[in-house]
């Protein structure tokens, strides 16, 4: 996608033109919106601070947010590491 593309979709996400947003986890360390409150991993990350990264998207500013997780049996090793590593249950 060309980088103007990518800057008017992120720019129409951001003011709320647009509901939904699928990125990969490049993008995700850099956006600051107050208004995402969900986040779905459809690729379960492999390590915990790709995951922290993820799921922080949402639920800033004292607001709530939800990480929704789609886990294969190949993704469970990972998730119980990030699960011991985080010291919390995905």
């Amino acid at each position: 996608m060309e980088q103007a593309d990518r800057n008017r979709i992120y720019h129409d996400f951001k003011n709320g033109n647009t509901r939904c947003l699928v990125s990969t986890d490049l993008f995700t360390r850099g956006i600051d919106i107050m208004a995402v409150n969900v986040v779905i991993n459809f690729d379960f990350p492999r390590h915990s601070e790709t995951y922290l990264h993820r799921i922080g998207r949402s639920g800033r500013f004292g607001r709530y947010g939800l990480a929704i997780n789609f886990i294969t049996d190949e993704d469970k090793n990972n998730m119980f590491q990030i699960e011991g590593e985080l010291k919390t249950s995905v």
